[in-house]
């Protein structure tokens, strides 16, 4: 039986929203609260939360919007050991508490009376806790009739617990959450300036490199964690004559601003379909190739078509493919239509540096995309800032709610390595495992990489 009710994705982004806002924490809770009660079960259901108060070392302050006042106030303050009813039991226990019966269960003799003065037969309990696992308060819903959960309403609750959990963590941090994207502490990011400064100069240099293929593909590979999964992320270098090999913060800008982008991420796009196709033909069938696209490929009329060509130019299956856009171009230009297409024709949209742009949580439910990844910046600091951890972590739960698959880019320490595991990210990409490098490379080493991947997350 489906308990999801039809705003359920809806009120998940909001909860998240709300987080990130700065909302308070009460306000939220009593969302929260509201929007369990919507689940469809068998029976109706009364939900209620209870904040642990460490200098008491009790459970307090029911927040609920259904449960009676007078109920409150007298379960408003309850102890944590066993036999203390389903709470204060999955409190002390840090685990799970179903209590299909209360009128016999003898976790509810202390409360048992209070219980049955306002019809309440049953309740399941779950201890919500940090992210070091130390108690934070209790999710609860009561019923009116001896009743036990399904199975598939459990995991509904379970991701309301975990929202909650976000939510009152990083209340106790006294910080409020910030996704909006912050200033380079160095100012605009310079060019690498190769021979003369002036962008005309630059841009010849650009065509006659293309010309005489200075030009090469490097790939970065990234892994999934749980499925095994495997694909690589195309990357421009140029072997440039007198400077040496060169990446592309050294040209990128006076690419994208002259135009010459266009030509470059072509080439790109017709280079690593050629190298890759030629490995899945040496039995690599299942390796997925990423390849990033600027604004300006939006531009042109004939993009979907141009690349639907040399799928077939190069027999490389649709779904293989995955397009990179900036998360930040989708938000400043109305480019749906164009995506649209390209997933019509099966190639897969990903979200490139999610999360440096607040108001992409609002709307991605309504994005026409595969994939996000998460911005560098997030990782980097994720394992000294619990307020990033935590962000990182909502944004896993809206794609699991989306079913959008998460790449975490920028992964340079087993211990981000670890936490993303915990997190269930479902791909990660970055230093630890390689630098980007030529595709002959990359197979040679995917052994070692892939036996990393193992043995840091613990997968078997």
């Amino acid at each position: 039986m489906k308990v999801e009710h039809p705003h359920f994705h809806q009120d998940q982004t909001k909860i998240i929203q709300m987080i990130s806002s700065g909302t308070s924490l009460r306000k939220i809770l009593k969302f929260i609260t509201t929007s369990m009660e919507k689940l469809q079960g068998s029976v109706s259901m009364y939900a209620s939360i209870m904040l642990y108060h460490p200098l008491e070392k009790k459970l307090a302050d029911m927040i609920s919007t259904s449960l009676s006042k007078e109920f409150r106030k007298r379960m408003g303050s309850v102890d944590i050991g066993p036999y203390e009813g389903s709470c204060g039991t999955a409190a002390f226990f840090k685990r799970n508490v179903m209590v299909s019966n209360i009128e016999v269960d003898p976790l509810w003799r202390k409360y048992r009376h209070i219980a049955a003065s306002y019809g309440y037969k049953a309740c399941f309990s779950m201890p919500i806790l940090s992210s070091k696992q130390k108690i934070l308060g209790t999710m609860t819903v009561y019923y009116k009739k001896v009743h036990t959960p399904s199975e598939e309403m459990i995991k509904a609750l379970e991701m309301y617990k975990r929202l909650a959990a976000i939510a009152v963590e990083i209340h106790c941090t006294g910080e409020r959450v910030d996704t909006a994207p912050k200033k380079d502490k160095v100012g605009k990011k310079e060019s690498i300036l190769i021979g003369k400064t002036q962008n005309e100069s630059i841009l010849t240099q650009l065509r006659r490199a293309l010309e005489k293929e200075e030009f090469e593909v490097y790939f970065q590979p990234y892994f999934g964690i749980e499925d095994n999964k495997f694909g690589i992320e195309a990357l421009i270098r140029w072997n440039h004559p007198n400077s040496g090999l060169l990446p592309p913060a050294a040209f990128i800008e006076v690419a994208e601003e002259t135009g010459f982008i266009l030509d470059m991420e072509q080439w790109v796009l017709k280079k690593s379909l050629d190298e890759v196709s030629k490995l899945h033909q040496n039995g690599w069938k299942h390796l997925t190739l990423s390849v990033n696209i600027s604004a300006r490929q939006f531009g042109n009329d004939d993009f979907v078509e141009a690349v639907a060509d040399l799928l077939q130019v190069y027999s490389f299956p649709a779904s293989h493919l995955v397009l990179e856009v900036t998360e930040r171009f989708i938000i400043e230009r109305d480019n749906m239509e164009v995506l649209s297409k390209l997933r019509d024709i099966g190639v897969k949209i990903s979200i490139d540096d999610f999360g440096t742009a607040y108001s992409s949580l609002h709307y991605l439910k309504d994005l026409p995309v595969d994939e996000l990844k998460i911005d560098r910046s997030f990782i980097a600091n994720m394992e000294k800032d619990i307020n990033n951890q935590k962000i990182v972590e909502m944004i896993i739960l809206l794609s699991r709610q989306l079913n959008v698959t998460t790449v975490a880019e920028g992964v340079e320490t087993n211990n981000q390595l670890k936490i993303l595991t915990d997190m269930r990210c479902d791909r990660v990409q970055g230093f630890l495992f390689s630098k980007p490098m030529p595709l002959r490379e990359i197979t040679r080493k995917y052994p070692e990489m892939r036996g990393l991947l193992e043995s840091t997350a613990n997968i078997t």
